[in-house]
Formats: structure tokens, sequence, C-alpha cells
């Protein structure tokens, strides 16, 4: 039994070089396929696979081993500046690795009929350290000169690229450099005019506060002198060495703050009065006829009053203090506040 569209006398292939063609009816899109194409494709797709199987062996062979660390570097500036002319001075750039060491070389040749001058900066850098060589180059007309700086940066163990290049490349003429250093001196003149004139302007204006607020105090003097005569008289201040102390420390700005709420103003102020008057603080004081004070203008400690202060931190000292100033009783000169002062002061820097 035959298919339909073959003949029983043929043969069911056809003979090499001939195309087999099916009898049915076909599509009209679908095109008859030789045999010889297909023969070829399987051909190339033997080829194919024999081609990627030895890429693969060649990987896994060179893959194996470790790899071999290679010191790589790039350029700041890009390669089509090795040459160039700035200002008529013709400069050439290199950046060779010799003996395992970066080095930047510059060849440089004035064409100019003026003396220059060439500030160069060079960096070398990786992702652990940095270096950089600045050097200025003086050149009188045709004269040529050579550099070359080396740098002690190399590749680190993660293999990073080197970076180099110029930081800074100024190129000018004598002349202009002259200029320039006169602009630069002339600035730093304007600026400091400027700076005396604001620190004037300020010591002025600090003047000015300090005279109003004293006569502001002078008017409250005034108001306290009117009710002190109103009133019945004050009981005399008494001498307390250790509100001497409070009153330094509170000044000085200890923390936490020395408590004073057991003295009342006129004692704080009597004391006030005799360190000021003493030397161991800057300020004023405003008085009443009768001697009393009634209000203090406080600006400082003063030298002096500071070593004063530093000795009777120390407890030896400040048992000296107490030991001087007992004879007084509550009663005690400025003067005679500032010789103890000086004495114990002197003592302890001699301790020290």
């Amino acid at each position: 039994m035959c298919r339909r569209g073959i003949e029983p006398s043929k043969a069911p292939f056809p003979a090499p070089g001939r195309t087999f063609m099916m009898n049915r009816p076909t599509h009209p899109l679908v095109l008859p396929i030789a045999l010889e194409s297909i023969d070829q494709m399987n051909r190339s797709i033997t080829r194919m696979k024999l081609s990627l199987s030895a890429c693969i062996a060649i990987l896994l062979f060179f893959g194996s081993g470790p790899a071999t660390p290679v010191l790589l570097a790039q350029r700041v500036e890009s390669q089509k500046d090795k040459i160039i002319t700035i200002r008529g001075v013709e400069i050439k750039k290199d950046a060779p690795n010799i003996g395992g060491n970066w080095h930047y070389q510059m060849d440089l040749i004035n064409r100019t009929n003026e003396t220059m001058v060439v500030d160069v900066e060079v960096r070398f850098a990786n992702d652990e350290i940095s270096e950089t060589f600045e050097d200025s180059i003086s050149l009188d007309p045709g004269q040529s000169a050579n550099r070359d700086w080396v740098s002690k940066v190399h590749g680190t163990r993660n293999n990073t690229l080197v970076l180099y290049g110029l930081k800074k490349l100024l190129v000018r003429s004598t002349r202009q450099v002259a200029e320039q250093k006169q602009f630069e001196a002339e600035r730093l003149n304007r600026e400091f005019a400027q700076k005396a004139a604001a620190d004037y302007a300020r010591q002025q204006k600090a003047t000015e506060e300090w005279r109003k607020q004293m006569l502001e105090l002078a008017e409250g003097n005034r108001r306290a002198s009117q009710l002190k005569a109103n009133s019945a008289p004050a009981e005399p201040v008494r001498f307390n060495i250790e509100l001497v102390r409070l009153l330094l420390l509170d000044m000085e700005g200890q923390k936490p703050r020395p408590y004073l709420g057991g003295f009342p103003k006129p004692t704080q102020n009597y004391h006030w009065a005799l360190l000021i008057e003493a030397g161991l603080v800057d300020g004023a004081t405003i008085k009443s006829p009768d001697g009393s004070v009634n209000s203090v203008m406080l600006k400082k400690i003063t030298p002096q009053g500071r070593s004063f202060l530093t000795a009777v931190k120390n407890d030896q000292h400040w048992q000296q203090v107490i030991e001087k100033t007992a004879p007084q009783g509550d009663k005690i000169s400025s003067a005679r506040l500032k010789e103890i002062a000086a004495s114990v002061s002197d003592a302890g820097a001699t301790a020290k």
C-alpha cells in the first residue's frame, strides 16, 4: 500500500543532490527544505559546540591559578595634553613607572622675551595615602629646564589605581608676579585697617555702654541715698574672708555656683568694693556720703586676683589667709587685703 502522492516504482528517497518534495498539498508560504542545508546546519552546530567547549577549558585552566597583581595608574589630565604651551612657555609632560616608582617628568622651554615663572603642584594618590610636590621654576628668555618628581605612592594590596597629575600649573611673567605680590600686600593692609577700625568701634561702644551703666548706677545710688536717709541706720558690715573667696569663685564661673544667699546685698557690695580697691577685681563702686557702698560695677578678675584665687584653692594656703586676716577682726583695709593676697600668691607660685 502506498502513500498518496508517491509512485511505487520510485525510490523513497531521492539521489544525492536532488530535492525531496512531498507531493501533498502545501501552504503557499511553506518553502521546501533541502537535505543538503540540513546537513550544513548540523555541521555548524557541532563546530560551535566544540569551540564553546574549548573556551570553557581555557577559562578553567587559567582561572584555577592565583591572579597576578598588576600595578595600574591613570592620569588626571588627558593624553592629548602631554605637550602644551601656556603664555609662550612650552611644557612637555610624562609619567613613567621606573623601577616600580611613579615619576612625573616635565621639560620646559621659555620661548618669550621676558623672564617667566612657572608654579607647579604635582599630586600622586591612591585610596590610602596622598603625596604632593610643589615647585616654582624661573625661566629666562630662551632658557629650558626639566623636573622629575618621584612618588612613594604605590598600588595598594587591593590593587587600586594610582592617580597622578597636576593640581596647579600657573605660568606668569616676573612682572605679573610682582604685581600679584603688591596686590596681596595692599589687600592685607586693607584687611588690617578694617579690623583695626572695627576693634576701635567695638572699644568705643564698650566704653559708651560702660559710661551708660555708670550713669544708671549713679541714678540708682541717688535714689538709694534718699531711701536711706528716710530709713533707720543699717548695722555696720563686718569683714568675712570666706565671703571674699566665694565672690571670687562665683566671678570665675565655678559650677555649681557658690551659695551667696546667706549674705545680704550690702555685705556683698562691701566685700566687692574691697576686692576692687585691692586690685583683685576690675570694676567700679558707687558710695554714699557716709562711705557705705550702694552699688558696684564688675568687669573681670585681674591677674593678681586670679593668682590669689589659685592659691586659696589649696587648703594649706587658705589656712594661711585665715590666720593672717584673723588679727584684723571685723574690719580690714583694702591695702592690707592686697598685701595678704600678694604674699599668699607668691607662696603658691613658689610651691609649684
